[in-house]
Formats: C-alpha cells, structure tokens, sequence
C-alpha cells in the first residue's frame, strides 16, 4: 500500500481545495458587499476561516472513495491506466457540481439577496416561466462556457498532480509507522469531516454568528448549504407548547372567547359607526417588490415616485407596515391568510395541508370576485391558494388578454391595470379585486410601446447612494408608478371609481446590496435588514376616506382586516391579522418578521426595538430600532424589554406554526 503518496497528494488538494475557495468567497464578498458601508475586516476574517471549514469538509467528502480505495495498486490513481481515467471522471464531476452551485449561488444572491438553498428547487414547480427568466437575465451561453472550461481546468490540474505525486518514490516507513500515519489520517479526516472540536458538528446554522447576515452569506458553502436544506425540517410545534403560548396570543389577538383546551382564534367582528354606507367596491393591489426606501414617500430624491406619493397624501396611509417575509408566493400567503408564512421547508402555498384558509375576501358577500396576475397562478401553487379558499374567484391570467406579452412575467403592469378596468367598467354589482403585478422585477423589461415613459440615466454613484444597484432597476421602479398612474387616469373616467377603495401595497422590499438605503431612512432598515420587508400601504378612495398619516407599526396580516373594517357588515377572523384602525390595539402593535432561508431567522419589532433570534435557538437580541448603531445587542443593557420580546416571538412563531394547518374556513 502506497498510503505515503495517497497522503501527499491529499494534503496538496485540499489546501487547493480551501484555497480555490477562499478566492470565491472574496469574490462573493466584493461583487456584494455594501461599499458604503463594507463588511468590517474582522467579520469578514471570521467568514472566511469558517468558510474555510466548510470547504475542508466538502474536500473531504469528495476524497472520501479515493481514500477508501486509492492505496490499492487496481485501484490506484498514480499509474496511468484506467483506474486513473476512472477518478478523473469522478473529479471532474466533483468539480462541476462546485462550480456550478457557486455560479448558482452567485445568480442566486444577486436576484434575491440570500444564499444557495434547496427553496431553489421550487422554481422547477414552474420550469417555463423559470427558465425564461434565467435566459432572459443571464448570458447562459457565456456561463456554460465558463463552467466547462473551468471543470476542464481543474480537472487537468488533478491529472498533473496525480503525475507528479506518482514520481515520487514514498516513504520508506516501517509497519508501525505506517499503520500511525493511517490512524492519524482517518481521525484528521473524521474530524475534518465533523468540522470542530464540540460534541455537536459544524453546522450551516453557525454561519450565523453575527447579526450581519452577509458575513453569514460569505462564510456558508452553496453546496453544502443545498443539501443541508434539502433535509431540514422546521421545529414543529407541540400542543403543549402551543396551549402555553395561547393565552397570551388570544389577548392579543382579541378572542373572544378564550378556550385553551379548543384552541378557539375566532374574534366576531361587528361594524364601525364610521362604516362606509352600502357596499363599495375594493381593487387591492400587491406592489412587485415595492420598497419603502426607494419610494418618494420617505424621501429618496431620484424622484421615483411622484404619482404614488401625492396619491399617497390623498389617501390613508400607515407608513410603517412590514411584510413578514422576503417572497411574493410567502407575500401573497400571508396577505390573503392573514398568517405568516413560518413554514421553513417551503413555502406554505405548496404545503397541501396549509392550503386551506380562512381568507377575509369571503366576508365580502355578494360582490364578484377576481384575481388578475399578468403571468400564470400556476407559479408556485397560488392558484390552489386562490382557488380552495375564495369563493366564486375569476381568475384573468396570461392567455386571457388581448395585450401582448412582455417578458417572462406575462402582460407588462401597465396592460395589466388597463385588462383588469375594461373588466371592472362592465360590471353591475359590487366587486373585490386582487390585481398581482410583476413588472418590478428581472429581467426589468419596460415595453417599447410606452413611448411617453422616459428613461432616465443616473449615475453609479447616484443610485447606489439612494438605493438602487443598477439604471435598470431603477427604471423599472418609476416604470411602477408610471403604471399607477396610467391606471388611476382611466379608472378616474370610470362610473365605478367614484364608489371604490383602492389599495396599494407592496408583497415585499429589496434588500439593499452594494448600495445604500438612502440619506432619509432609519439606519436599521440597512444593518437590520429592514429594508427587504418596508412597504408602504395606501387606501385611497378620495370620495370615501378622509385622508391621514399613521405611524403605527402593522404588519401585511392587517391588511385584510383593515380593509374588512372600513364596511358596514360583521365578520368573523380567524387569522392573526388585526384592523389597524381598531383603537383597542393601538397600544400592542407589532409586526412579525421570518427570514425562512436565513437560519430560520424570527423577530418581532415595535415602535423602539427589533427582538431577533433563531428558531432553533433559546435566545437572540435586542436591538435599537431608533440607534444609528443598531446592530449592536442592547439585551444587557435592556434585560426586561428583551425578555419580554423573546417571550412574544416564541409566542407568536409558535401560533403561527400552529394556525398553518389548522385556520381552516
């Protein structure tokens, strides 16, 4: 047995191997990183020795039939013959899966500001619209020509390795030393392998290690990270832990009548003296990821949104609502259900026993009711969502429409609000719409029939200092409001818009990435990750609603019920959405947030501080929302206010886990 030169050629790999890896991970971390306020050197050391672990882990694993199998003259790697031929296969495909998860991985962050995860495997629900995506936003041409020559690279290196090792002569050892030589090398291997020295091994969730989520990013393996994600199974919830926690939670949420052992949710909700009289229609209207810090609204001066912000002034706005998940399909679950969507292995609308819900929409009696979407329903199961849960839905999806298509996305917005007015101006009896847009989203493509629409040309250093990373991003967001608008002007000519509530919202944010979040935000919608789930919320029916300003933090869970507050009919809700402009929850307002691809990272936040911790971990920290150093922990300093945050997150996340499958119409 040649276990000398196996041992050589080993060590050379593997310090290839981790080397090869630290330079794409400052790869990662400069194409990234927020040059504005850059990922301090001591964390990004911190990400790249650990990041380090996990590539030795990955080396390992890869060396694993070579070591079990290459000391053996048949089977040995240092002759040429077909036993060579045979593990430069096998290294060719090790280095293709590498090479292409990081390609991936890269792809991936850049389109939705987190790590390589098994939730990508969700896109292949909907291969069509995926790949027209991936075609038109990527040169996969280019891509698939670098990932050949670079698997081709490196395997040829392999070879040359291979050859050079096998002229070296070996160590003339004796039996005893050989055999320790062996032992070492399987404890080494097996420590390698488990990642440190603890009873527990290296983990994805020890990425986590600083509330700066892009040091997590820079330190995780995508492939690695796939396959741990592949198998992780969220803490499910146990009815002990459930009754524990419903107590508190039917307080808050208003039950009313308490049942710990029935586990009632149920609030009968019965009409203002302010209600609307007789029955107004409703247009409610996700926003493709429609940031509160690249609006007009809080000041961005690129001058995104005119139209939307004096619509806004004319409106009821509540200027501090807060998605609870980076997602539309996770967006478009909670608005509708009124729960957040804690599901950590997927997202809910997929979840065949989360599918049925208690959606507000049917409170709605007598109205007709739509759903407009310029693509397909298809896309990630919401059209099982829409379908089970809202009674007599019509659903106008691409196909339907005379406007031609735009991109991978379907119809362009603009068309889209115009198909779904030729509708509502037919209709004769009150009606409730939902209007999905997805315009605001790669490959940005705004129509070449929008003449009027001008494209503006800012500089880097412009867009990046007031949250943009790129001219095409931006155009497509005022592209967002020059669709409002267009809409708002036919609609304004319309019998029905004089008797309409519409209402505009946002299905979540864009994390900052490379660039600011703007001179006029709080600091910790950048350091906290606020920034990806700030929205602003609008209802706007200047013939109906005085117009006002809210700063009550809410949640997008309140938006259903909100809206079901402004009629005059009762109602029951069964959600753990509140009305916002119910003066008895004014003093506990709160917005839940969940970051499912992160960790499983949950928070809570209110006026003053943002509680974050992992699901799987007894503790996190309490932050200062209002601080232009909010990332520093403050639960020393403050050990009653985290205290009692950690005790309504647990509570929260453990009800909303619950109510998953059991808010059931």
């Amino acid at each position: 047995m040649r276990i000398p030169r196996l041992f050589r050629f080993t060590l050379v790999y593997l310090l290839a191997f981790i080397a090869l890896g630290i330079c794409i991970r400052l790869g990662f971390a400069t194409a990234f990183g927020n040059k504005a306020d850059p990922l301090p050197s001591s964390l990004l050391t911190q990400s790249l020795l650990l990041g380090a672990r996990f590539d030795l882990r990955l080396g390992l694993l890869s060396l694993v039939p070579l070591l079990l199998l290459g000391g053996f003259k048949i089977t040995t790697p240092f002759k040429v013959g077909l036993a060579r031929r045979l593990w430069l296969v096998w290294f060719a495909l090790v280095f293709a899966v590498l090479i292409f998860t990081h390609m991936v991985d890269f792809a991936h962050y850049s389109y939705l500001g987190v790590k390589l995860s098994a939730s990508v495997l969700n896109f292949l629900y909907n291969l069509d619209e995926s790949a027209g995506m991936v075609w038109s936003t990527y040169p996969v041409v280019k891509l698939t020509l670098v990932w050949g020559l670079s698997v081709g690279l490196l395997t040829w290196l392999v070879s040359c390795l291979m050859s050079k090792v096998a002229a070296y002569t070996g160590w003339d050892a004796g039996k005893w030393k050989t055999t320790v030589l062996v032992l070492v090398s399987i404890l080494g291997t097996l420590l390698g392998i488990h990642g440190k020295f603890s009873q527990y091994p290296l983990r994805w969730s020890d990425a986590y290690y600083s509330t700066n989520s892009f040091a997590a990013a820079v330190a995780l393996n995508p492939a690695l990270n796939f396959f741990d994600t592949m198998s992780y199974t969220s803490n499910t919830y146990s009815l002990d832990d459930v009754r524990k926690a419903y107590p508190a939670m039917a307080a808050y949420l208003g039950v009313d009548h308490p049942d710990e052992k029935a586990l009632n949710f149920e609030r009968d909700i019965q009409p203002k003296a302010t209600a609307l009289a007789g029955q107004p229609n409703v247009v409610m209207v996700y926003l493709e990821s429609f940031s509160g810090y690249k609006t007009s609204l809080y000041g961005n001066p690129l001058a995104t949104t005119p139209f939307f912000t004096q619509m806004a002034k004319e409106s009821i706005w509540f200027d501090n609502l807060f998605t609870p998940h980076f997602g539309t399909a996770r967006g478009i679950f909670a608005g509708l259900s009124g729960i957040p969507d804690v599901d950590l292995r997927d997202t809910s609308s997929r979840n065949p026993a989360a599918v049925t819900q208690n959606v507000l929409i049917n409170a709605f009696k007598g109205y007709e009711k739509d759903y407009f979407i310029g693509g397909s329903t298809t896309w990630a199961n919401v059209r099982g969502v829409l379908t089970k849960n809202i009674d007599g839905l019509k659903i106008h999806e691409e196909g339907s429409y005379s406007a031609p298509r735009n991109d991978v996305w379907g119809i362009s917005d603009k068309n889209l609000f115009y198909e779904a007015n030729k509708v509502f101006k037919e209709k004769k009896g009150p009606f409730f719409a939902v209007i999905q847009t997805s315009g605001n989203h790669r490959p940005y493509t705004i129509p070449a029939e929008d003449t009027d629409f001008k494209l503006k040309n800012p500089s880097v250093a412009e867009l990046h200092a007031n949250g943009f990373a790129a001219v095409d991003e931006y155009n497509s967001f005022r592209y967002m409001d020059y669709s409002i608008e267009k809409f708002m002007e036919t609609a304004k000519k319309e019998a029905y818009f004089d008797n309409t509530v519409f209402v505009f919202f946002g299905d979540h944010g864009i994390r900052a990435m490379g660039h600011d979040v703007g001179p006029n935000v709080p600091r910790a919608y950048q350091d906290l990750k606020l920034s990806s789930v700030h929205t602003p919320f609008v209802l706007y029916a200047p013939k109906l609603l005085k117009p006002a300003r809210y700063h009550k933090v809410a949640s997008q869970i309140d938006i259903l019920p909100t809206i079901a507050g402004l009629f005059n009919f009762s109602f029951v809700n069964k959600g753990m959405g509140r009305d916002l402009l119910d003066p008895r929850f004014d003093a506990s307002r709160m917005a839940f947030t969940i970051y499912p691809d992160e960790g499983g990272e949950i928070g809570i936040l209110d006026q003053d501080w943002y509680y974050i911790m992992q699901v799987a971990k007894k503790s996190g920290g309490l932050f200062d929302m209002k601080s232009n150093t909010p990332s520093i922990d403050k639960s020393a300093e403050h050990p009653e206010v985290a205290e009692k945050m950690k005790t309504q997150l647990r509570d929260y996340y453990t009800i909303a886990d619950y109510m998953l499958t059991h808010g059931a119409k």
